[in-house]
């Protein structure tokens, strides 16, 4: 049985207060695009100047950027001329097309930070860059956001606990300096940024059009920029002064989609990383409207937090190589993932957390692929059990094993995280965020302008649905569910992942209602809007609801009473923190909602009695979407889980270990996953969030208390500083009222803070909604998500993640949508 930690709890408080510094000291991933050495050229000296020549002409670039295309990928391109053209070295980028300035070389300056038991947070060896990237003046007594020019500082500085007026205080630690180093010059397909004419999509504001004027655009542009002197009121002056912009302007930037990264993945093994963004070109928009994929919500570092980037780091990989080889893949230092998840994670034991209900954990699924999205090596790449390097890292089974299963497949074959074109060679495999860092609603609407068109029903304000059995349900191909004996449902959505889990699909849905249910009440309200406002604006509230129950519901049942000291109170949006997720969040912390999936889930009517279909396995409900609209639909499935006891993390079921999609270990996985990502051991993220730096296995018995699971560590893994840091921290016992360990705590608390405080358009972040369109916001809930949007849901618990008594959907406060009427 699992229990708060008591013992020494008041170390790992104080460890906690001082790893709020991971705010800023966040290793940022430096691998850049691949410089070309061997020109791949013919005779007559027709070249192709870059190792992504081909990839840019599949993607169109040809046409769209083609001046610089001709000169550099002329055999892509099929742009060989009679005469011997000059060859441009790839080293040298066209003077007239500049190179993004944030990719280029930056000066170092010192690096400050809190030293947690007298050692840095990173190595002393790591070297890293950065700058200020948002000059803050005061003007009137109110902040502006200067996005022209570029201040050095020293990065970075602590954040306080306490409450102050200033962002940033220094606490009085020891501290230390990372040694200046130099980055060389990168090449990348440069990114045009002249505007050749006036875009239709900026030609539309509030009330009448735009003449196709550059002076009119500048004008326009200059009058959202002294918008910047007064943030607080930014939403107010923006309407008052008819300068919404609608729609995004991409002209002359590559942008990325899903599809491009699948077919970069399916040719190169790799995956391509989004170009930069000129914010000021597009100002008016920025201020107001999240871009899809992320971009210019820092107005000076645009691509921090966006999609199709790399993570970030909380400390250096430790690839077996030093490149990308998986952790003990050459070096054998730990023992098989499968006989560790078989010995110490697998258990047919369940411990409930009597307080909270199943709804959390299919919530906080929904959250984590709001975040992140991995960009895997095709399983087709990897058929059998032998390893192709950079691929495939299947499992060996031991002579223990009794999986009949596993036993005829011969292994569990697992596929590699894709690296980043160009990492892996000289600088360290890093992976790729296929979705934004922000929770902005992703799994919804997707991280990509040009993959909007899957979901959303044309122009229109509205998302697509489908009608089926009298449902409303994301769209699928109904002509392949003819009859009860003939149906695949596999439905679209912003995140491919929607069909994992029939509980997963039912949040999708509930999300997608409720954006068509208030893009009706603003065409009602506002009949001059455009679709496209109407769009945006419904696009926006959403995103803002799903932050309020995250940030007032969800964490602070996951952290208890450490929520306050990883996450506390809002004190506004940031600049200098940046919302990248971190890998070791993703790839490991983030994981502990595997431990809290159960065996079966029950179906309960209206009357909160079993439907007739009964109950089902949770093996049954993975990707068998069919399940939910030929039985009963998500009003089922949702209140099943809302009587249904959580189970708390600490070990994983045997359904996911033994029969997860028939022929895998999820356990296996998470663990593989991190060498795969070369994570550091357990015991270093203990040093990093300010625990006892582990000598013996006795040293971890304040965080895991059963001297029963600690011998079995010390059995399986011999060394301390061997442990997976999933194994290590999922086996933590959870911090008082909370339901994770302090290891996760350290991990997930702060990359939380970080996606709010780094997130201009969080929606408590003064300026992003009218004081009174936030009180509304302020309003909302996941019990009032469920009344509005399920089929018949007439009496929801008050607090949706609670196991309590029944409320009747009349007496849950709901927002009052007339607060956007114009």
């Amino acid at each position: 049985m699992w229990i708060p930690i008591k013992k020494g709890i008041n170390q790992w408080i104080i460890g906690l207060t001082l790893i709020e510094i991971l705010l800023f000291n966040i290793i940022e991933t430096k691998d850049d695009n691949p410089i070309t050495k061997n020109f791949k050229c013919r005779r007559n000296g027709c070249c192709d100047q870059h190792e992504w020549c081909r990839f840019w002409a599949s993607a169109g670039e040809c046409h769209v950027n083609k001046k610089w295309m001709e000169e550099n990928c002329q055999l892509a391109c099929n742009a060989c001329k009679t005469q011997t053209p000059k060859v441009t070295p790839s080293k040298k980028v066209p003077s007239k097309i500049p190179v993004p300035v944030n990719l280029l070389p930056n000066k170092v300056h010192n690096n400050k930070t809190v030293n947690l038991k007298d050692k840095p947070l990173v190595s002393d060896n790591l070297k890293h860059t950065t700058e200020l990237p948002i000059k803050i003046e005061t003007k009137h007594g109110k902040q502006r956001i200067n996005i022209n020019k570029s201040q050095p500082r020293s990065f970075p500085l602590p954040i306080s606990t306490t409450p102050a007026s200033s962002h940033l205080t220094v606490l009085s630690h020891k501290i230390f300096q990372t040694k200046d180093t130099a980055f060389p010059k990168t090449t990348l397909r440069p990114v045009i940024q002249t505007i050749k004419s006036i875009p239709t999509s900026l030609q539309q504001t509030t009330v009448s059009p735009i003449k196709k004027s550059k002076n009119v655009l500048g004008s326009k542009i200059e009058m959202c920029k002294r918008l910047l002197d007064d943030p607080t009121n930014i939403a107010i002056n923006i309407r008052k002064n008819n300068l919404i912009f609608t729609s995004e302007d991409n002209d002359g930037r590559r942008t990325l989609s899903l599809d491009d990264v699948i077919r970069s993945n399916l040719a190169n093994a790799c995956t391509p990383r989004l170009d930069e963004s000129n914010c000021e070109r597009n100002l008016c928009y920025n201020l107001y409207f999240r871009t899809m994929d992320g971009t210019c919500n820092n107005l000076e570092k645009p691509l921090q937090g966006a999609s199709y980037r790399p993570y970030n780091r909380l400390l250096p990989p430790e690839y077996d190589d030093g490149l990308g080889a998986p952790v003990s893949s050459i070096k054998n230092v730990r023992p098989s993932p499968r006989e560790i998840n078989r010995i110490l994670l697998s258990s047919k034991a369940v411990v409930h957390a009597d307080d909270y209900n199943s709804l959390l954990m299919q919530f906080g699924q929904f959250i984590s692929h709001d975040m992140a999205k991995t960009t895997l090596v095709p399983s087709s790449k990897c058929p059998g059990c032998s390893n192709i390097e950079g691929r495939c890292m299947a499992i060996k089974l031991s002579q223990n094993e009794t999986n009949a299963k596993f036993l005829r497949e011969g292994c569990i074959k697992i596929s590699r995280s894709s690296p980043i074109c160009g990492s892996g060679r000289t600088k360290p495999r890093q992976q790729l965020n296929e979705n934004t860092g922000y929770i902005d609603g992703s799994p919804i609407y997707g991280s990509s302008v040009n993959d909007l068109q899957k979901f959303r029903q044309g122009k229109t304000a509205f998302l697509k649905l489908s009608t089926f059995g009298g449902q409303k349900t994301l769209p699928f191909d109904q002509s392949r569910c003819k009859n009860d004996k003939s149906c695949t449902v596999i439905f679209i959505a912003g995140d491919s992942r929607v069909n994992l889990f029939i509980g997963l699909s039912s949040i999708h849905i509930l999300f997608t209602r409720e954006h068509n249910r208030i893009a009706g009440i603003f065409k009602r309200l506002n009949p001059h809007w455009s679709d496209e406002r109407i769009f945006q604006e419904t696009r926006k509230l959403v995103g803002a609801q799903i932050q309020a129950i995250v940030y007032r519901e969800y964490l602070p049942k996951i952290l208890g009473s450490a929520f306050m000291s990883a996450i506390g109170p809002y004190k506004g949006y940031n600049p200098n923190v940046d919302a990248t997720i971190v890998n070791e969040f993703t790839s490991s912390a983030f994981r502990y909602g595997h431990g809290m999936i159960q065996e079966t889930f029950p179906r309960l009517g209206e009357n909160f009695k079993n439907i007739s279909f009964g109950s089902y396995n949770f093996v049954k409900g993975t990707l068998n979407s069919q399940l939910l609209v030929k039985q009963g639909g998500i009003d089922p499935i949702l209140r099943g889980m809302m009587f249904t006891k959580l189970k708390r993390p600490q070990r994983l079921t045997s359904v996911i270990t033994e029969n997860m999609f028939e022929s895998t270990d999820l356990g296996s996985i998470n663990i593989q996953r991190g060498r795969d990502h070369g994570l550091p051991s357990y015991n270093k993220f203990r040093e990093l969030c300010g625990l006892k730096h582990a000598k013996t296995f006795e040293d971890i018995s304040n965080e895991i208390l059963s001297p029963f699971t600690r011998s079995k560590l010390q059995k399986m893994y011999g060394s301390i500083n061997n442990i997976d840091l999933f194994v290590g921290a999922i086996l933590e016992d959870p911090v008082l009222q909370g339901l994770v360990g302090p290891t996760i705590t350290c991990i997930i608390g702060p990359q939380f803070k970080r996606s709010r405080d780094g997130d201009r358009f969080y929606y408590e972040n003064p300026g992003i909604f009218t004081p009174n369109q936030l009180k509304e916001i302020r309003k909302s809930s996941f019990s009032r998500i469920l009344c509005d949007n399920g089929d018949n849901m007439n009496l929801v618990t008050k607090e949706a993640f609670r196991i309590s008594s029944l409320t009747s959907c009349s007496q849950i406060p709901q927002m009052d949508l007339s607060k956007w009427k114009e």
